[in-house]
């Protein structure tokens, strides 16, 4: 699997296909502001420059008008924070670049999910990479290439999104140590995405070709070795 960086272009996300699970069906409404761009699936999303400076929104959010979703990325504090609400921000951002067949994917997904911190950059799964899109202004996007199977999606608030067992996997597969095991620690903890070590462990087990599969498995034995009060660090998986 191939991982490139780039940037999220400027136009609004294209429209994505039902799928076959949904995580989280809230309907997020439509808010009034200071001229805030329209999702087109969702909240009002405010970016900077688009037609306020950074400077100008942080003074919005300080005094409780916006609150920033996404570095950049404002919406109306009236705006529920669930997982359909940060997928459809995360998907202004993204733009173009998160199509029908692409995902949220990895540490994004597990951010979407209420398992992990805001992340500094979007991760996005596309079933085939050609080439790097032109850099902007806005998030690093990085494009990864990987077989997408229709149980491995869901959607949330119109946007497409790795299940939390898919996502679990590219986590335990390929993110670094610490943030590995804080982010499953929560997918595990969550009650709401039925994916705890047990699923986990079966799924690495069964992936007797993929690279890193040894890394994997060693990360949730070592999971699963912890007491249940053990060490439990990342945001609270709520949403």
């Amino acid at each position: 699997m191939q991982s490139t960086p780039t940037r999220a272009g400027i136009a609004g996300p294209g429209q994505s296909p039902a799928a076959t699970d949904t995580i989280d069906p809230t309907a997020i409404p439509r808010t009034t502001g200071p001229s805030p761009q329209p999702g087109p699936l969702g909240p009002h999303v405010s970016l900077v420059d688009e037609p306020f400076t950074l400077n100008e929104l942080q003074a919005m959010r300080l005094h409780g008008v916006l609150r920033e979703v996404l570095p950049g990325a404002y919406v109306s504090t009236v705006v529920s924070d669930t997982s359909s609400s940060r997928a459809q921000v995360a998907a202004v951002v993204a733009a173009e670049h998160l199509g029908q067949q692409s995902a949220l994917c990895r540490r994004t997904a597990a951010w979407v999910y209420g398992c992990a911190p805001m992340p500094g950059e979007l991760e996005v799964v596309v079933p085939r990479y050609h080439r790097p899109c032109p850099p902007t202004a806005r998030m690093m996007l990085r494009m990864s290439e990987g077989l997408i199977d229709e149980e491995q999606i869901c959607t949330l608030g119109g946007v497409n999104v790795t299940s939390p067992l898919r996502t679990a996997m590219d986590v335990a597969f390929n993110s670094e140590l610490e943030q590995a095991f804080a982010i499953l620690r929560r997918i595990h903890g969550s009650a709401r995405l039925r994916c705890g070590y047990p699923k986990m462990l079966e799924q690495v087990e069964s992936s007797v070709r993929r690279p890193g599969r040894l890394r994997a498995l060693a990360i949730i034995r070592r999971l699963m070795e912890e007491p249940p009060d053990g060490p439990r660090t990342g945001v609270d998986p709520a949403g």
